[in-house]
């Protein structure tokens, strides 16, 4: 089962989820947050790796469009050396986060985790055009969707 959640970084540090925000994020141009991804219970990223985290959404997206059309995504953190990679192997989708010296390694249903993405995508991504209407995310959205 992969599961996928948001969440913003407020003002005091703390982490909410990113359905439960109704502010805008305190600098548009740098929306801090994280994704925590997990399959079948095992954390593969999550709060401890935050970053920009629309930007990395924005990245999650091409991966999710180069793993269709090559069977092969990666991609470095927006602003830190962190690599997350997704390799097709058959019907399924291999998962490796590179943090620092740990590796951290998942498989799951490709159908499964693209659904996840599409779906956790989105809604992130309908969720900043409330918070943050001005900053355009039209083609992260489109590679999502296909």
């Amino acid at each position: 089962m992969v599961e996928i959640e948001t969440f913003m970084k407020g003002v005091d540090g703390s982490f909410v989820q990113v359905e439960a925000c109704h502010t805008p994020p305190p600098d548009l141009d740098y929306i801090e947050g994280a994704i925590r991804l997990s399959v079948d219970g095992l954390e593969i990223i999550g709060i401890e790796e935050w970053d920009y985290v629309d930007q990395l959404w924005c990245y999650i997206a091409e991966m999710v469009a180069r793993l269709r059309s090559s069977g092969y995504a990666e991609t470095y953190f927006p602003d830190q050396p962190i690599k997350l990679v997704f390799q097709a192997a058959g019907s399924r989708v291999l998962m490796t986060a590179k943090i620092g010296k740990e590796v951290k390694k998942a498989n799951a249903s490709s159908t499964d985790l693209l659904d996840a993405l599409k779906m956790a995508g989105l809604s992130f991504f309908e969720k900043m055009s409330e918070l943050a209407p001005d900053n355009s995310y039209v083609e992260a959205r489109q590679e999502l969707s296909v």
